[in-house]
């Protein structure tokens, strides 16, 4: 039988009667809705391994484009040094229009076979197989680049779900520490204490603490949305192991972004080599082999020609040089990108190692005063159960204990996704 989920809800609605008696109809129906969520999303957890997981990232299609480039490249530089095509000509030559296959008719009428070869400029195609080279190099570096992204999506979604795990059961907590004040106020109120306000106080809290859940559970599935975007499964969250930044050296060749940039600049001077080898001369070969027939008036005959061909750049001044020149305001900008890339990785690496020290220094400040808030919990509780005290003066630190843990998820997951960044942004070999 399958029921809607207005039913679920408001049936665990019911069910939560009895178990939180002082929770008004509408938070019940809320914590209701919350569980019908977290039912209605489950799916079967991927038991796999974080490195497992990596590896499905290095399978991820914009992983496989850029790969795919990198093999086209490389390709491409092994045909650069070979020749282009040659041309093979047939040919009728001279024969009259009136009989074409009369050859003995005419002196001139013959018939040909001719070969030719152009030969580029070796410079040149040394120069274009450089490039081609440096290319592949280049989009190979940026698959790496693209995958270190990935891993640093999949890395903040998975800390973000578990810092929304640990948040819901810290609510959890918080909810059964309300339920603890609730059935002592309603001991005072039976005992003529005028405690009616503090009940509706901790209404409140409640729909606070239901309302915070509600937006846990929307961050939650959006999360989940882009694991599956990345992985295809939905993997728990404490598949992710603890991280450790990798320390940088000073060595600015380190960054990922300024090794593509450097890579980006050798493409740029070897097209400056190519358009520098236009600037030379080309060659080329040709042989060419005729037959005249022999008729009544002259003998018939076969010769050779052979020829060879020097292209030589005779306009370069409106052509071949201006390309060069192109070619080479083009590598200035290139190396002027690498200075860039070296401002961008130095300034993204002080950011995240800026987030790293704040959220583990936040972390240490916040356990100091959440110890001081459990010691306070403490000495009230044995007060009041020695009948000197409230039991509101224990709660009150418990809650504020359960709020700063709350906190301490949310930095400890500051804490790994500036990690992960920092460690996407070195090259492998320099981690």
């Amino acid at each position: 039988m399958c029921l809607s989920v207005a039913v679920w809800r408001s049936r665990l609605s019911d069910c939560l009667r009895p178990v939180i008696p002082g929770v008004c109809r509408w938070h019940r129906r809320v914590i209701g809705g919350c569980l019908v969520v977290g039912v209605a999303t489950s799916v079967v957890a991927d038991e796999r391994s974080y490195t497992q997981l990596v590896n499905v990232l290095r399978d991820h299609p914009a992983v496989r484009a850029e790969l795919a480039q990198a093999r086209r490249w490389e390709a491409s530089a092994q045909g650069a040094m070979g020749w282009p095509k040659p041309s093979l000509s047939v040919g009728l030559n001279n024969v009259p229009l009136t009989a074409p296959t009369d050859f003995d008719r005419y002196l001139p009428s013959n018939k040909s076979l001719e070969f030719k070869q152009a030969i580029p400029n070796r410079r040149g195609r040394q120069a274009l197989r450089g490039a081609f080279d440096a290319q592949a190099e280049v989009t190979r570096l940026r698959a790496m680049q693209t995958l270190a992204g990935l891993e640093v999506r999949m890395i903040i979604a998975l800390a973000e779900r578990e810092r929304i795990a640990a948040s819901k059961q810290l609510l959890d907590q918080q909810a059964l520490l309300l339920d603890e004040l609730d059935h002592w106020l309603r001991g005072e109120l039976a005992a003529g204490s005028g405690v009616y306000a503090r009940l509706d106080e901790i209404d409140v809290r409640r729909g606070r603490i239901a309302e915070t859940r509600l937006v846990l559970d929307g961050e939650d599935q959006r999360w989940r949305a882009e694991l599956l975007s990345l992985l295809e499964v939905v993997p728990d969250p404490d598949r992710l192991p603890a991280l450790a930044p990798h320390q940088w050296q000073g060595d600015d060749q380190a960054f990922i972004a300024v090794r593509v940039a450097t890579l980006q600049e050798a493409v740029a001077r070897a097209r400056v080599k190519q358009h520098a080898a236009d600037l030379g001369v080309d060659y080329a070969v040709g042989v060419a082999w005729q037959q005249r027939e022999s008729s009544a008036t002259f003998d018939g005959d076969d010769w050779v020609t052979l020829k060879f061909t020097v292209n030589v750049p005779l306009w370069a001044a409106s052509n071949q040089r201006p390309k060069f020149l192109a070619a080479e305001q083009n590598a200035a900008g290139a190396k002027a990108g690498i200075a860039q890339k070296v401002r961008e990785s130095r300034a993204d690496h002080a950011r995240a190692l800026a987030e790293l020290d704040t959220a583990e220094h936040l972390i240490q400040a916040l356990a100091v005063r959440r110890q001081h808030l459990r010691d306070l919990e403490k000495a009230n509780r044995r007060r009041y159960e020695a009948g000197d005290g409230s039991l509101e003066d224990v709660i009150r630190p418990a809650m504020q204990s359960l709020t700063l843990d709350i906190d301490l998820a949310k930095h400890r997951a500051r804490r790994t996704i500036a990690a992960a960044r920092i460690n996407a942004l070195l090259m492998e070999d320099a981690r």
